[in-house]
């Protein structure tokens, strides 16, 4: 091989280098962009009642004074799906829903717990006057089923509940104080666990 022949091997060995190094830089570039996309959740309704603290509703769904209940059925519309959080906006404004306290449940599934796919005021509507009451009101009485119970109260959260079909869920009242929801065989509230002060926040009389 002459010096030319050499000098021409040595430039086309050049550009293929350089080739590859350009597509390589693409093939990063695409991959960061895909992984940079924002995963959006579907659009639905809410669940249950939700306390929001601003512009954030922690799982803990701890009522608290001054705090704004978010209504069962309230149209939900998806935003962004994050690793704790899910970002939603419902009645025209941006809130996060916060997965604080049940971090072992993967986002989505804990974004079932509480959009859900149809409006459950058509349910709601059917249920007793009593029942109604309670819901609205945010509180538990004897004889709601689970469904009635997660959708005046909400979830309870993983920590307070690691197992949702053991018969016994936990929730924080307004006061601060612990109390649990106890179901009989049937899955209908039976008794709510707490002290004479804390029933007066969480049972409807």
């Amino acid at each position: 091989m002459n010096h030319t022949q050499s000098q021409r091997s040595t430039t086309k060995l050049t550009k293929l280098a350089v080739a590859a190094s350009a597509a390589l830089a693409t093939t990063l570039l695409l991959a960061g962009t895909a992984s940079a996309q924002v995963v959006v959740p579907k659009d639905g309704y809410l669940c249950c009642n939700l306390r929001l603290n601003g512009t954030w509703a922690s799982d803990a769904n701890s009522p608290r004074s001054g705090d704004k209940v978010l209504k069962p059925g309230a149209k939900v519309i998806g935003l962004a799906l994050g690793s704790t959080q899910v970002d939603v906006e419902i009645d025209g404004s941006k809130i996060s829903i916060g997965n604080d306290y049940s971090r072992n449940i993967p986002m989505d599934q804990f974004v079932k717990r509480w959009i859900l796919p149809t409006n459950p005021a058509a349910a709601l509507a059917t249920w007793t006057p009593r029942i109604q009451q309670a819901v609205k009101a945010g509180r538990v009485t004897n004889g709601m089923n689970r469904k009635q119970v997660l959708t005046s109260l909400g979830w309870p959260t993983a920590t307070s509940t690691p197992n949702i079909d053991d018969p016994v869920w936990g929730y924080t009242a307004s006061n601060g104080s612990a109390f649990k929801v106890v179901f009989n065989e049937a899955w209908l509230v039976k008794a709510v666990d707490t002290d004479a002060v804390t029933k007066k926040f969480v049972v409807l009389p």
